[in-house]
């Protein structure tokens, strides 16, 4: 596939600043599909594309880690770690979205390149955690909270309680 978009970038290497209907950049279609090799190809072109994001706010990572593409994820927090802190229009970071999706290895990544977003709530004051719970994701909250760096008070609901004093005992 990175072979194919070497080509055509060769022949139009304006076709990497195209957005699509949703404000859709090559590099945020690429990374929400999981290619990780066309990430590594356009965003050695063109690292800026790094701060395109998509009508709704989100950028290639948010996208990327709600699909659980951990090689993708990768790629992206190399290239710029301080992307896990950037926020949608709704306020919530890629962790946010990663904890909405299929891959705790994504959740990890995320937290491994700055652990202190699982604090940062969104527009709504829900943190990842609070989106963890209402998705009923149990398995990130054996992550979480070995981490630490919650409070008790962070907590609004029962299943948080329980959770929260079941693994952090």
């Amino acid at each position: 596939m990175a072979a194919i978009v070497q080509v055509l970038l060769e022949h139009d290497p304006g076709l990497i600043k195209t957005f699509a209907q949703s404000n859709s950049t090559p590099l945020i279609s690429a990374a929400t599909r999981g290619h990780a090799d066309v990430v590594q190809e356009l965003l050695s072109r063109d690292p800026t594309q790094l701060e395109m994001t998509r009508a709704n706010g989100k950028n290639a990572l948010h996208l990327a880690a709600r699909q659980g593409h951990v090689a993708v994820v990768k790629i992206l927090l190399q290239k710029d770690p301080q992307l896990a802190r950037r926020t949608d229009k709704k306020g919530q970071t890629a962790l946010h979205m990663a904890v909405k999706g299929i891959s705790c290895d994504v959740v990890k990544l995320i937290l491994d390149a700055d652990a202190a977003i699982v604090m940062l709530p969104d527009r709504f004051g829900n943190t990842a955690l609070h989106v963890a719970t209402r998705k009923k994701r149990v398995e990130v909250y054996i992550i979480m909270p070995s981490l630490q760096v919650f409070h008790i008070s962070d907590i609004k609901t029962v299943f948080e309680l329980m959770t929260y004093e079941h693994w952090c005992r």
